[in-house]
């Protein structure tokens, strides 16, 4: 009795578990980072200015996120203990992978740009359908140079060797209050022409605090050269994530399949099947065509028909 008793006192109520859940969700949700819709409709609005810019395809997006969320990732930094280190003659920075290691803000501000929303705002801003987020940010996630730092000109590695997809597109939020255009770091996006004669078409972008970039990466020449001469308790920094598609895989169609239940056999569906394995792709095509020109034949005789009764 002792023992029923004690279950009973500890049953917990829809209502009460209800609440319970409320508390324990955090005050951070990817899906409240940015406001889906008016995001899509800036999509459709700018796409043609993100697809024709100068040297290659990109934009710069100001104020999207809540400031108090940024200024919370950039404090969460000093937590993150997890710094891999480039210093080669072509780079000076170090960059931070690992989720796991982020705080709250950092975190949620990762999910939500790996997020099915922010995949199609980017789908219909760059005209590049099929797009496929990094869960692993091989090479992304926090990016921080300090003083004297640089990246080199350099073309992006094309492939994510791991998820064996191509790279497409580059999104770079950057994290930097009150910087000082004389203290560099400004990205610069160069054309394919020789650097040496002069016809390069070149556009800098100083890595404002709240500012976006976008751009498509094969192809696109890009760096910050100019060593970065900030004061030393400061750094460039910027959270970035990177786009994938996945390549053309031949016979792919081929094995298409819809949804099978066991012990169902449906004879239309066997059927048509049968034919469009063993017809040629030819006839199937002539067929189609045929099937076409007969239907626009019949509408047409439809509407004389009609115009002759009207008469």
């Amino acid at each position: 009795m002792t023992s029923a008793s004690s279950s009973s006192s500890q049953t917990v109520s829809p209502v009460e578990m209800g609440a319970q859940f409320e508390s324990a969700v955090p005050a951070l949700l990817p899906s409240r980072v940015l406001q889906w819709t008016p995001l899509q409709e800036m999509a459709t609005a700018r796409a043609a200015q993100y697809r024709h810019a100068r040297p290659f395809p990109h934009i710069i997006l100001d104020g999207l996120f809540a400031e108090d969320l940024l200024d919370q990732a950039i404090a969460e930094l000093r937590i993150v203990a997890r710094w891999a280190r480039y210093d080669t003659a072509n780079e000076r920075k170090v960059v931070c992978s690992d989720v796991s290691v982020f705080g709250p803000a950092g975190e949620t501000l990762v999910h939500a740009l790996n997020s099915a929303p922010f995949i199609r705002f980017l789908e219909r801003l760059t005209g590049i359908q099929g797009l496929i987020p990094d869960p692993h940010l091989h090479a992304a996630g926090y990016m921080k140079v300090p003083p004297g730092g640089f990246l080199g000109l350099h073309y992006d590695f094309s492939t994510q060797q791991e998820l064996r997809l191509d790279r497409r597109v580059n999104v770079l939020l950057y994290l930097n209050r009150d910087w000082r255009p004389e203290w560099g770091g400004q990205l610069e996006l160069h054309s394919n022409d020789p650097l040496e004669g002069g016809g390069q078409t070149v556009t800098e972008i100083e890595p404002l605090f709240n500012r976006l970039v976008i751009f498509n990466t094969p192809g696109a020449l890009h760096g910050h050269r100019r060593p970065i001469a900030c004061p030393p308790d400061r750094a460039r920094l910027c959270l970035s994530w990177y786009y994938y598609t996945a390549p053309p895989v031949p016979g792919w169609a081929a094995r298409v399949s819809k949804v099978r239940f066991v012990g169902r056999r449906d004879p239309v569906r066997m059927a048509v099947k049968a034919f469009n394995l063993l017809c040629p792709p030819i006839i199937l095509k002539l067929a189609s065509a045929t099937g076409d020109t007969w239907r626009r034949r019949r509408r047409i005789r439809a509407r004389r028909a009609d115009d002759t009764g009207r008469r």
